[in-house]
């Protein structure tokens, strides 16, 4: 009596292991890849609010109010910090300007990471 075999053999059943294994590998590679850019996007949107927000405080302050300075706030469960320096401008492009400007730029860091400004904002407030 001859009784054929059906199914498959150790080394298919290796293979085909292997090629999922492979598989499962960077589809998780890539996964972790997205979930980090969605997060460091994250915190670029929220930094780029908290910017904005300062700099439209900056504007509803008296002329003499608008300095240079340092801020901490929580943020959406986040503790952020808050550089601002001011200068005054005399010359844009190389022309002289007929009234009183000040350049404020704004950068919004991580508190954890006060090395790296997750973003900067630079606006020019006149004295009217």
């Amino acid at each position: 009596m001859n009784h054929k075999q059906s199914g498959f053999t150790l080394l298919e059943v290796m293979i085909a292991i292997t090629i999922f294994a492979m598989l499962a590998s960077t589809i998780s590679q890539v996964a972790a890849v997205t979930v980090d850019s969605q997060v460091h996007l994250e915190k670029k949107l929220l930094a780029s609010w908290i910017a904005e927000n300062d700099l439209i405080k900056m504007r509803s302050l008296s002329w003499d109010e608008i300095k240079s300075g340092k801020d901490e706030l929580k943020f959406s469960d986040r503790q952020w910090l808050l550089k601002r320096v001011v200068t005054d401008k005399k010359t844009f492009a190389g022309i002289n300007l007929p009234i009183e400007v000040r350049e404020v730029s704004v950068s919004v860091y991580i508190k954890s990471q006060p090395e790296h400004a997750l973003q900067t904002f630079v606006a020019y407030i006149a004295n009217d």
